[in-house]
């Protein structure tokens, strides 16, 4: 991600310095909007989590870590366009109701995310497992009269 920053801004620098020697005014004026659209263009599908914080709305989440005391990061898919990778701010709660989600789902399906206006998030999914499941008897295949 470095590498790619200092190439940015080394390209960025570049342009600009050519747009100036170049004497052309509105060149001069545009190209640092124009760098600054291909900076963001390059920063969205680096995979790195956006900076702002997901819409109100039901989620559902396809994927989540708990850094402790850090972040929540987590994949969040609404049904109607591409997922989305956000970082929640962590809270105890929140990473207790992602952590019981997770451990209710074994395959990680059916964990929703309640988001609220202020970034808030409840999340919901199947209760865990309590015990072990009843087991049925076994019929023996062959039987010796």
């Amino acid at each position: 991600m470095t590498l790619l920053a200092s190439t940015w801004l080394l390209m960025a620098v570049v342009m600009c310095g050519f747009a100036w020697v170049a004497g052309k005014r509105l060149a001069a004026l545009s190209l640092p909007l124009a760098v600054a659209l291909a900076a963001f263009a390059i920063y969205v599908p680096t995979g790195t989590p956006r900076f702002t914080r997901p819409p109100a709305g039901k989620y559902a989440v396809l994927g989540s870590r708990i850094d402790v005391n850090i972040a929540i990061y987590v994949l969040l898919d609404n049904v109607n366009g591409a997922p989305v990778y956000y970082r929640l701010p962590y809270t105890n709660s929140q990473a207790n109701a992602l952590q019981a989600a997770k451990d209710g789902s074994p395959d990680g399906q059916g964990i929703t995310a309640n988001i609220d206006g202020e970034g808030g998030a409840q999340f919901d999914g199947p209760p865990p497992v309590q015990g072990d499941p009843p087991k049925t008897p076994e019929t023996p295949t062959v039987s010796i009269p």
